[in-house]
Protein backbone atom coordinates (compact mmCIF):
# COMPACT_ATOMS: atom_id res chain seq x y z
CA UNK A 1 0.00 0.00 0.00
CA UNK A 2 2.65 2.47 1.07
CA UNK A 3 4.47 1.38 -2.29
CA UNK A 4 1.46 2.72 -4.58
CA UNK A 5 1.34 5.70 -3.26
CA UNK A 6 5.01 6.42 -3.53
CA UNK A 7 4.66 5.37 -7.65
CA UNK A 8 1.38 7.69 -7.40
CA UNK A 9 3.64 11.02 -5.54
CA UNK A 10 6.13 9.89 -8.11
CA UNK A 11 3.99 10.34 -11.24
CA UNK A 12 2.71 13.05 -10.45
CA UNK A 13 5.90 15.01 -9.42
CA UNK A 14 6.84 13.95 -13.10
CA UNK A 15 3.71 15.48 -14.41
CA UNK A 16 4.26 18.88 -12.81
CA UNK A 17 8.16 18.54 -14.05
CA UNK A 18 7.08 18.07 -17.41
CA UNK A 19 4.53 20.83 -17.17
CA UNK A 20 7.04 23.49 -15.80
CA UNK A 21 9.38 22.81 -18.73
CA UNK A 22 6.85 22.97 -21.55
CA UNK A 23 6.27 26.50 -20.20
CA UNK A 24 9.84 27.45 -19.76
CA UNK A 25 10.68 25.97 -23.76
CA UNK A 26 7.17 28.42 -24.53
CA UNK A 27 9.21 31.53 -23.36
CA UNK A 28 12.31 30.56 -25.25
CA UNK A 29 11.02 30.46 -28.08
CA UNK A 30 8.57 33.14 -27.72
CA UNK A 31 12.01 35.62 -26.74
CA UNK A 32 13.20 34.58 -30.18
CA UNK A 33 10.11 35.42 -32.31
CA UNK A 34 10.82 37.85 -34.82
CA UNK A 35 7.85 39.72 -33.77
CA UNK A 36 8.55 42.71 -31.40
CA UNK A 37 6.42 43.89 -28.77
CA UNK A 38 4.35 46.99 -29.92
CA UNK A 39 6.26 50.35 -29.00
CA UNK A 40 5.49 52.26 -25.89
CA UNK A 41 4.09 55.34 -26.15
CA UNK A 42 6.67 58.38 -25.88
CA UNK A 43 9.45 55.77 -25.68
CA UNK A 44 11.57 57.94 -27.82
CA UNK A 45 10.42 61.75 -26.87
CA UNK A 46 14.11 63.55 -27.38
CA UNK A 47 14.58 61.61 -31.14
CA UNK A 48 10.93 63.06 -32.38
CA UNK A 49 11.89 66.44 -30.55
CA UNK A 50 14.51 66.30 -33.21
CA UNK A 51 13.10 66.61 -36.32
CA UNK A 52 14.10 69.64 -38.56
CA UNK A 53 11.20 72.20 -39.57
CA UNK A 54 11.48 71.91 -43.15
CA UNK A 55 9.81 74.97 -43.72
CA UNK A 56 12.74 76.49 -41.86
CA UNK A 57 15.46 75.61 -44.12
CA UNK A 58 14.25 77.20 -46.81
CA UNK A 59 16.22 80.99 -47.35
CA UNK A 60 12.63 82.71 -47.77
CA UNK A 61 10.86 81.14 -45.03
CA UNK A 62 9.17 83.44 -42.51
CA UNK A 63 8.36 82.59 -38.64
CA UNK A 64 5.02 84.26 -38.45
CA UNK A 65 3.40 82.21 -41.43
CA UNK A 66 4.50 78.76 -39.65
CA UNK A 67 1.07 77.78 -39.69
CA UNK A 68 -0.05 79.18 -43.28
CA UNK A 69 2.56 76.72 -44.58
CA UNK A 70 1.74 74.01 -42.89
CA UNK A 71 -2.45 74.38 -43.99
CA UNK A 72 -1.54 75.62 -47.34
CA UNK A 73 0.65 72.19 -47.65
CA UNK A 74 -2.33 70.06 -46.44
CA UNK A 75 -4.25 71.35 -49.14
CA UNK A 76 -1.81 71.22 -52.05
CA UNK A 77 0.28 67.77 -50.35
CA UNK A 78 2.06 67.32 -54.25
CA UNK A 79 3.44 70.76 -54.39
CA UNK A 80 6.99 71.15 -53.14
CA UNK A 81 8.01 72.81 -49.68
CA UNK A 82 10.07 75.41 -51.37
CA UNK A 83 7.16 76.34 -53.10
CA UNK A 84 4.53 76.46 -50.44
CA UNK A 85 6.52 78.89 -48.75
CA UNK A 86 7.34 80.96 -51.45
CA UNK A 87 3.31 80.97 -52.99
CA UNK A 88 2.19 81.64 -49.24
CA UNK A 89 4.43 84.66 -48.69
CA UNK A 90 2.78 86.13 -52.27
CA UNK A 91 -0.60 85.21 -50.29
CA UNK A 92 -1.43 83.22 -52.23
CA UNK A 93 -2.70 80.98 -50.27
CA UNK A 94 -5.31 83.85 -49.02
CA UNK A 95 -8.73 84.12 -51.19
CA UNK A 96 -8.43 86.54 -53.87
CA UNK A 97 -9.39 90.53 -53.26
CA UNK A 98 -9.30 89.65 -49.68
CA UNK A 99 -5.77 90.72 -47.24
CA UNK A 100 -5.36 93.85 -49.89
CA UNK A 101 -3.03 95.81 -49.61
CA UNK A 102 -1.90 99.46 -50.89
CA UNK A 103 1.08 99.77 -52.82
CA UNK A 104 3.06 102.67 -51.47
CA UNK A 105 6.16 102.61 -53.80
CA UNK A 106 4.88 103.32 -57.05
CA UNK A 107 8.39 103.66 -58.82
CA UNK A 108 9.69 100.66 -57.92
CA UNK A 109 10.88 97.64 -60.48
CA UNK A 110 9.44 95.56 -60.79
CA UNK A 111 5.87 97.08 -59.51
CA UNK A 112 3.36 94.46 -58.51
CA UNK A 113 -0.02 95.06 -58.97
CA UNK A 114 -2.17 92.01 -58.58
CA UNK A 115 -5.69 90.78 -56.53
CA UNK A 116 -3.63 91.34 -53.35
CA UNK A 117 -2.03 94.45 -53.86
CA UNK A 118 -3.84 97.86 -55.46
CA UNK A 119 -2.55 101.05 -56.79
CA UNK A 120 -2.86 103.94 -54.60
CA UNK A 121 -6.08 106.40 -55.12
CA UNK A 122 -6.16 108.47 -57.59
CA UNK A 123 -2.92 106.54 -59.07
CA UNK A 124 -1.51 108.45 -62.46
CA UNK A 125 2.27 107.17 -63.88
CA UNK A 126 4.30 110.70 -63.95
CA UNK A 127 6.53 109.96 -67.31
CA UNK A 128 3.59 108.84 -69.47
CA UNK A 129 4.23 109.37 -73.45
CA UNK A 130 3.04 107.60 -76.34
CA UNK A 131 3.23 104.94 -78.44
CA UNK A 132 3.82 104.46 -82.16
CA UNK A 133 0.00 103.45 -81.82
CA UNK A 134 -0.65 106.38 -80.11
CA UNK A 135 -1.40 104.62 -77.21
CA UNK A 136 0.01 105.77 -73.92
CA UNK A 137 3.03 104.40 -71.51
CA UNK A 138 5.39 105.22 -69.19
CA UNK A 139 8.53 106.49 -70.96
CA UNK A 140 11.04 102.97 -69.68
CA UNK A 141 8.41 101.08 -71.36
CA UNK A 142 7.92 103.21 -74.48
CA UNK A 143 11.64 102.78 -75.36
CA UNK A 144 11.55 99.33 -74.03
CA UNK A 145 8.52 98.83 -76.48
CA UNK A 146 9.94 100.96 -79.47
CA UNK A 147 12.88 98.61 -79.32
CA UNK A 148 10.97 95.11 -79.23
CA UNK A 149 9.06 96.40 -82.11
CA UNK A 150 12.07 97.59 -84.24
CA UNK A 151 13.58 94.58 -84.06
CA UNK A 152 10.53 92.23 -84.71
CA UNK A 153 10.29 94.63 -88.33
CA UNK A 154 13.53 93.55 -88.77
CA UNK A 155 12.21 89.75 -88.43
CA UNK A 156 9.24 90.55 -90.82
CA UNK A 157 6.91 90.86 -88.15
CA UNK A 158 4.65 93.54 -87.37
CA UNK A 159 3.23 94.39 -83.70
CA UNK A 160 0.56 96.78 -82.53
CA UNK A 161 -0.04 98.01 -79.20
CA UNK A 162 -3.89 97.56 -79.14
CA UNK A 163 -3.57 98.97 -74.97
CA UNK A 164 -1.88 100.30 -72.58
CA UNK A 165 -2.11 102.85 -70.06
CA UNK A 166 -5.91 103.01 -68.54
CA UNK A 167 -6.95 105.37 -66.16
CA UNK A 168 -8.97 103.78 -62.87
CA UNK A 169 -12.55 105.45 -64.67
CA UNK A 170 -11.88 103.60 -67.65
CA UNK A 171 -10.96 100.12 -65.93
CA UNK A 172 -13.63 100.78 -63.59
CA UNK A 173 -16.69 101.04 -66.80
CA UNK A 174 -14.46 98.20 -68.78
CA UNK A 175 -15.25 95.89 -65.65
CA UNK A 176 -18.60 96.81 -65.06
CA UNK A 177 -19.32 96.46 -68.50
CA UNK A 178 -18.19 93.02 -68.66
CA UNK A 179 -20.22 92.48 -65.31
CA UNK A 180 -23.21 93.48 -66.87
CA UNK A 181 -22.35 91.12 -70.20
CA UNK A 182 -22.11 88.06 -67.90
CA UNK A 183 -25.32 88.54 -65.64
CA UNK A 184 -23.06 89.74 -62.65
CA UNK A 185 -21.13 86.32 -62.12
CA UNK A 186 -18.13 88.28 -60.85
CA UNK A 187 -15.83 85.17 -60.23
CA UNK A 188 -15.83 85.06 -64.03
CA UNK A 189 -15.35 88.47 -64.79
CA UNK A 190 -12.63 88.39 -62.24
CA UNK A 191 -10.74 85.82 -65.04
CA UNK A 192 -10.22 88.00 -67.37
CA UNK A 193 -10.54 91.84 -66.00
CA UNK A 194 -8.93 93.03 -62.97
CA UNK A 195 -11.08 95.29 -60.91
CA UNK A 196 -10.53 98.89 -60.76
CA UNK A 197 -7.06 99.94 -58.79
CA UNK A 198 -5.62 96.16 -59.13
CA UNK A 199 -5.18 96.60 -63.44
CA UNK A 200 -1.54 96.62 -64.35
CA UNK A 201 -2.37 98.78 -66.62
CA UNK A 202 -3.13 101.64 -64.74
CA UNK A 203 0.88 101.19 -64.21
CA UNK A 204 1.29 102.05 -67.34
CA UNK A 205 3.50 99.06 -67.55
CA UNK A 206 1.52 97.00 -69.04
CA UNK A 207 0.57 96.58 -73.10
CA UNK A 208 -1.62 94.56 -75.37
CA UNK A 209 -0.52 93.76 -78.28
CA UNK A 210 -2.32 92.44 -81.77
CA UNK A 211 0.17 90.60 -84.52
CA UNK A 212 -0.18 90.92 -88.61
CA UNK A 213 -3.76 89.94 -88.40
CA UNK A 214 -6.82 89.35 -86.27
CA UNK A 215 -7.51 90.51 -82.47
CA UNK A 216 -5.80 89.74 -79.17
CA UNK A 217 -7.46 86.53 -78.71
CA UNK A 218 -5.79 85.86 -82.30
CA UNK A 219 -2.59 86.71 -81.40
CA UNK A 220 -1.05 83.34 -79.91
CA UNK A 221 -1.99 82.16 -83.36
CA UNK A 222 0.51 84.86 -84.93
CA UNK A 223 3.73 84.61 -85.98
CA UNK A 224 4.30 87.40 -83.69
CA UNK A 225 3.02 85.70 -80.71
CA UNK A 226 5.67 83.10 -80.20
CA UNK A 227 8.42 85.80 -81.34
CA UNK A 228 7.21 87.76 -78.21
CA UNK A 229 7.11 85.31 -75.65
CA UNK A 230 10.70 83.84 -76.97
CA UNK A 231 12.14 87.60 -77.32
CA UNK A 232 10.81 89.93 -75.58
CA UNK A 233 12.86 89.30 -72.12
CA UNK A 234 15.42 90.87 -73.46
CA UNK A 235 13.71 94.16 -73.59
CA UNK A 236 13.14 94.20 -70.48
CA UNK A 237 9.18 92.86 -70.56
CA UNK A 238 7.50 89.35 -69.37
CA UNK A 239 4.77 87.73 -70.40
CA UNK A 240 2.30 88.31 -67.01
CA UNK A 241 -0.28 85.88 -67.42
CA UNK A 242 1.21 82.26 -68.73
CA UNK A 243 -0.58 79.40 -69.46
CA UNK A 244 0.49 77.42 -66.50
CA UNK A 245 0.46 80.04 -63.61
CA UNK A 246 -3.37 80.61 -64.43
CA UNK A 247 -3.96 79.37 -60.38
CA UNK A 248 -1.60 81.85 -59.14
CA UNK A 249 -2.57 84.83 -60.97
CA UNK A 250 -6.33 83.95 -61.06
CA UNK A 251 -6.24 85.30 -65.00
CA UNK A 252 -6.75 83.23 -67.78
CA UNK A 253 -4.07 83.05 -70.37
CA UNK A 254 -2.83 86.20 -72.17
CA UNK A 255 -0.54 85.73 -74.30
CA UNK A 256 -0.76 88.96 -75.75
CA UNK A 257 -0.15 91.45 -72.16
CA UNK A 258 3.50 91.98 -71.73
CA UNK A 259 4.35 94.03 -68.61
CA UNK A 260 7.22 96.01 -68.24
CA UNK A 261 9.31 94.60 -65.43
CA UNK A 262 12.83 96.41 -66.31
CA UNK A 263 16.08 94.80 -68.08
CA UNK A 264 17.78 93.06 -65.06
CA UNK A 265 14.79 91.24 -63.55
CA UNK A 266 13.20 89.95 -66.86
CA UNK A 267 16.56 88.32 -67.99
CA UNK A 268 17.20 87.05 -64.07
CA UNK A 269 13.46 85.48 -64.49
CA UNK A 270 14.78 83.80 -68.16
CA UNK A 271 17.44 82.98 -66.41
CA UNK A 272 15.95 81.10 -63.06
CA UNK A 273 13.09 79.99 -65.30
CA UNK A 274 10.85 81.93 -63.33
CA UNK A 275 7.41 82.85 -64.60
CA UNK A 276 5.36 84.11 -62.21
CA UNK A 277 6.44 87.43 -60.96
CA UNK A 278 5.46 87.09 -57.91
CA UNK A 279 7.47 83.87 -57.20
CA UNK A 280 10.30 86.13 -57.97
CA UNK A 281 9.63 89.16 -56.05
CA UNK A 282 9.88 86.51 -52.92
CA UNK A 283 12.96 84.83 -53.82
CA UNK A 284 14.65 88.05 -55.26
CA UNK A 285 13.49 91.17 -54.31
CA UNK A 286 11.83 90.39 -50.70
CA UNK A 287 14.98 88.59 -49.60
CA UNK A 288 18.07 87.77 -50.42
CA UNK A 289 19.20 84.26 -51.46
CA UNK A 290 22.85 82.98 -49.98
CA UNK A 291 25.45 83.30 -51.56
CA UNK A 292 25.71 80.40 -54.27
CA UNK A 293 22.03 79.95 -54.43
Amino acid sequence: MHAKKEQKRGRLFFLAAMTALAVGLTAALNLLSPELPAPLDNAIPVIAGLEKNPYEQIYYYEADKQQRYEAYQAAHADLAVEDVVWQVNAGLDQDFYTNITTITDTETLPLIVNKYHQLPDGYVPADLETLPSGKPATKATCAAYKAMAADARKAGLSLYAASAYRSYDLQNRLYNGYLKQEGGDRAKVDTYSARPGHSEHQTGRAIDLCGSFGSLNDFINTPEGPWVNENCYKYGFIVRYQQDIVPLTGYKYEPWHITYVGSEVAQAMHDLNIRCLEEYVVKYIDHQPPEGV
